[in-house]
């Protein structure tokens, strides 16, 4: 255990006595304020003064959710937010659920997370996160003037802005953030020009991704909309009959779900085609797991980090882990997809692998999917997304605790053969890896100027 010495005044300055307040990340950014105040730097409360944010945080609210033809609004959870493409986690009753509206979305909203093991980063709302209703486990702060509100986005994602928010970070279980420690977080003001090349090249990244999403949630739908419904006759609950001749060596009612049968049927009848015949799937074993710094190591995914634009907490690992690092290498147009988790989670959902990601590891509970020579990528992502691949993937699922899946899983799907504009997919993946890398780019030259 590392020690650290403090002195006195430190103690009553801070009027707080746990340990983790004062370790070293959280004193080495109080120590760089300081700094900036003794060159003569101006500090700002988010929510005071040239900011003049409102910052708040809804109340806990009891979620009803919505029976079948009832209309309904798509919920997220705070980590979903992080996703390249956030879809609904469930749907909630617009009707019976109170004050529903008061969880809304405003465009331009920055959400900042306030709870959790990974607290701390953060994220405006665009277009296609406005449509969703948000819980309560983020804080929403709202600055009237775009520029000083594209700033704020760019400081509160740096590494000062970060380990600032996690010092004042409290509870004896689960880390939390109120609302108001947002709000009396303190930012300093550099010059005018780093403040303008922050803002402007958070807004370029913020609206590429916005138009990314746009694009590829389109070109889903419109994929999705040439397949025949799929609707279950009748409630899960209502079970159903299978002939024991039927039985394949599995006794779990999710394997035989009706649903299954049904998506396979209306596939055949269009012209479906196996994962087998059109990719490769590829998985790997166990590995040590020699974690480092980003100095010493190459950054690797976990299952929830893949479906990431902006991967929380990414970690960075030994290439003596692995006794061929090359094995466990993403590479540019790729596909890849969560093999392990949970069938009602985000298992099985695919990504496609952006340039800025080639030459990156993922770990053992990550699948690849590497499409053969001639087949289109973009079309075997959007085949991959649909409900009638999803439905019979998941079915697939073993395990008692974590579901598990193998490539046979996945290589006996059947995807329909339907024509789409496959470039144009790949173009939208490529975009929102654009939109990351302007970001960092943008993050990291501020960082730089508060340095300087």
């Amino acid at each position: 255990m590392k020690l650290q010495t403090l002195r006195a005044r430190d103690l009553a300055g801070a009027g707080r006595l746990d340990s983790e307040y004062f370790w070293s990340p959280s004193r080495g950014a109080a120590e760089r304020v300081a700094k900036l105040r003794a060159a003569g730097v101006r500090f700002e409360a988010v929510g005071d003064g040239v900011f003049g944010a409102h910052v708040w945080a809804p109340k806990r609210f009891k979620r009803i959710y919505a029976a079948q033809n009832e209309d309904r609004a798509g919920y997220l959870r705070p980590h979903d937010v992080f996703m390249y493409l956030p879809e609904p986690a469930s749907w909630l009753s617009v009707e019976r659920t109170r004050s529903l509206d008061h969880y809304s979305l405003s465009h331009g909203t920055i959400l900042q997370t306030c709870s959790g093991r990974n607290l701390g980063p953060a994220v405006m709302v665009d277009s296609w996160l406005e449509q969703f209703v948000l819980s309560h486990d983020m804080v929403r702060i709202e600055v009237p003037n775009p520029r000083l509100r594209f700033f704020l986005l760019a400081y509160l994602r740096s590494p000062i802005g970060q380990e600032l928010l996690r010092r004042d970070r409290t509870g004896s279980v689960i880390d939390h953030l109120t609302a108001d420690h947002v709000a009396a977080q303190l930012v300093p003001i550099p010059g005018e020009s780093a403040i303008d090349a922050a803002a402007k090249g958070m807004q370029r990244a913020f609206k590429k991704r916005d138009r990314a999403r746009q694009a590829l949630g389109e070109l889903l739908a419109e994929f999705q909309s040439q397949l025949p419904k799929l609707k279950r006759r009748k409630k899960p609950a209502e079970g159903w009959t299978h002939r024991a001749a039927n039985l394949v060596g599995r006794l779990d009612a999710a394997f035989y779900d009706p649903l299954v049968g049904r998506a396979r049927r209306q596939i055949k009848r269009l012209g479906g085609v196996r994962v087998r015949d059109v990719a490769e799937v590829r998985m790997l074993g166990r590995y040590k797991r020699l974690y480092t710094d980003a100095a010493n190591g190459r950054p690797i995914v976990s299952g929830t980090q893949l479906l990431q634009g902006q991967p929380v907490h990414l970690q960075y690992i030994s290439p003596a882990s692995f006794s061929d690092v090359t094995d466990f290498e993403l590479r540019q147009g790729w596909l890849a997809y969560p093999s392990d988790g949970r069938a009602d989670g985000s298992l099985g959902t695919p990504v496609v692998i952006t340039p800025e990601r080639d030459g990156w590891l993922a770990s053992n509970m990550i699948a690849r999917v590497i499409p053969r020579k001639g087949v289109d990528a973009g079309w075997l992502f959007l085949a991959l997304r649909t409900p009638h691949a999803q439905v019979q993937f998941c079915a697939t699922a073993s395990g008692s605790v974590v579901d598990h899946t193998y490539p046979d899983d996945m290589n006996d799907v059947l995807l329909p053969e339907i024509e789409c504009d496959g470039r144009a997919v790949l173009k939208a993946w490529r975009d929102l890896g654009a939109a990351q890398i302007l970001e960092d780019e943008v993050i990291a030259s501020l960082d730089e100027a508060l340095s300087r």
